[in-house]
């Protein structure tokens, strides 16, 4: 995560107006505009002061020729500073840094080119040039120090840490209680790794003035270097509380951010970054990013667009591009695209190594990759859609089984038990409010249900009632009236004398014995022949 240090101002745009008092635009000859630098600087402003109807954008490119004229004509320090303003709006900054030089060059103690000269060159790397700057600037004011906190924070992104320490203990013995120089003292302890005393200075620099958003942004940023991204999120939004226009506090909460998928924070902190600081590639790039994560995608898409077109050599920009068209948005002609005119881009300075040929190739294969998901998934759609159908017609057909199991049930009432018929009639019941609402998904486990329990068990009792009938059985019935005489017995009429009873006993008796008699000899001319048969042998 990239933390800038230097404190540099970002200038605005010089608010001339474009009109004279009477409100009408001022009119300019050919020959005026081609001699005049007051001519082109007014010019200039109108143009800067108006916004296309259709798309609201400003014409920079145009604003930047009547500026960059006037500067040439001898229109002083403020001509060459809108047009490296300008210049640097349009992502021009080769331009930008030499109009800024040209409006230094034109007055040293000009703060605005002055600062914006530094932070270009500091962008660019150009750490010693910098340095050289403040230097000057410091020796011609000396009891500044404001510029002295500048200077130093100057040295230490050089990594002229040594020098850097000298400069604050000359500042600090003249001035013990200069909040700023800690301040500075706590980002050069964090370049060298020694994270203790970066955090004691800036505490120390706190106990001076609380209300410093650069030291808490400092301190955020120490923590998070810690591991401690709570504890880091805590001291940039303290910073931002106190100065929400800190650019450094609002680049390292959005990267934090983004890091953490909170994409909507991220682009707010973006936003406010890019507020102050309109030339930042960083801040744009991280906002096209955060809009991705929000999934506004032709929004992101247009952010990465006009950071390509602004700077054609930005790497970062077209790579990001490629992977919002090739991970987000599937539009992998559209990713390769942005390679492509990458490599158009560098032209002669590209190797076979570089990184875009690797990049290439993910794009192709993530699109064989993506190519075959999809006909994996368009056949399981199709197996999806002929499995519903087929269980759409099942779904069908148990209903028309429903219906006839329920009409055989209502035409064999007879023969089922109650707790039989209450269980089929529930069952047909559930069936037939499945089939209503249509829930295929339910077809095959209600025909499952018919065909191997409920139609058997109906057709059974259906089968055992034919064959039996549902009357009781009349083998085993007895009746408890007494025998008629048409039955061959005399039907007994009152009571018999004792001796009618005697007699007939006697003569059952008599009966009684002559029956037995006639077994035994049965059993015995048996038992007789049985023995001879066995004397025989």
């Amino acid at each position: 995560m990239r933390t800038l240090i230097v404190g540099a101002c970002l200038a605005s745009v010089l608010t001339l107006s474009a009109c004279s008092k009477t409100g009408k635009i001022q009119k300019f000859s050919e020959e005026e505009l081609e001699t005049n630098p007051a001519a082109n600087f007014v010019r200039g402003m109108e143009v800067l002061n108006k916004t296309d109807r259709k798309t609201g954008q400003v014409d920079y490119s145009t604003a930047l020729i009547y500026f960059q004229k006037s500067s040439a004509l001898g229109g002083g320090p403020k001509a060459s500073f809108n047009a490296g303003w300008v210049a640097e709006y349009a992502g021009d900054s080769s331009a930008a840094e030499n109009e800024y030089r040209r409006a230094y060059d034109a007055d040293p103690d000009y703060d605005k080119a002055l600062y914006s000269l530094t932070r270009v060159l500091a962008e660019k790397g150009h750490h010693d040039e910098v340095v050289a700057i403040f230097a000057s600037y410091a020796d011609r004011h000396p009891t500044d120090n404001n510029i002295r906190n500048d200077y130093i924070a100057a040295l230490v992104s050089a990594g002229q840490g040594d020098k850097a320490v000298d400069e604050a203990q000359r500042v600090l013995r003249r001035d013990p209680d200069n909040a700023g120089i800690y301040r500075n003292l706590s980002a050069l302890y964090y370049g060298q790794g020694n994270y203790g005393m970066s955090q004691l200075t800036a505490e120390k620099a706190l106990a001076l003035n609380d209300g410093d958003a650069g030291v808490y942004n400092n301190l955020g940023v120490t923590h998070l270097i810690q591991g401690s991204e709570p504890k880091a999120i805590t001291q940039f939004k303290v910073a931002l509380k106190l100065d929400p226009k800190n650019y450094e506090a609002n680049m390292n909460l959005g990267f934090v951010s983004l890091n953490s998928g909170d994409y909507d924070l991220a682009k707010g902190c973006f936003d406010a970054a890019i507020e102050s600081n309109p030339t930042s590639w960083d801040a744009k790039l991280g906002l096209a990013v955060a809009t991705r994560g929000t999934k506004d995608y032709k929004k992101a898409d247009q952010l990465y667009a006009e950071l390509i077109k602004a700077n054609p050599s930005n790497e970062a920009a077209y790579f990001n591009a490629a992977t919002l068209h090739e991970k987000y948005t599937k539009d992998f002609a559209k990713a390769m695209k942005y390679l492509d005119d990458y490599r158009g881009a560098q032209q002669d300075n590209i190797s076979l190594n570089d990184p875009v040929f690797g990049r290439m190739e993910h794009v192709r294969m993530a699109q064989e990759a993506e190519a075959e998901r999809k006909r994996i998934e368009d056949e399981r759609k199709r197996a999806e859609e002929d499995r519903r159908q087929r269980n759409a017609e099942l779904l069908a057909q148990v209903g028309t089984t429903v219906t006839e199991t329920a009409a055989r049930v209502q035409a064999n009432l007879d023969c089922l038990e109650e707790e039989m018929l209450e269980e089929l009639n529930m069952f047909l019941e559930q069936a037939q409010m499945i089939v209503d609402a249509e829930e295929v998904d339910m077809a095959p486990d209600m025909q499952t249900m018919l065909d191997d329990y409920y139609i058997p068990v109906l057709d059974g009792a259906i089968d055992w009632c034919n064959m039996y009938g549902t009357g009781a059985e009349e083998s085993g019935e007895t009746s408890d009236e007494a025998p008629s005489e048409e039955d061959g017995q005399p039907a007994v009429e009152g009571e018999e004398t004792g001796a009618e009873g005697e007699e007939a006993g006697a003569e059952g008796e008599e009966a009684g014995a002559e029956a037995d008699a006639s077994e035994l000899e049965a059993d015995g001319t048996e038992a007789m022949e049985s023995g001879d048969a066995e004397a025989e042998e």
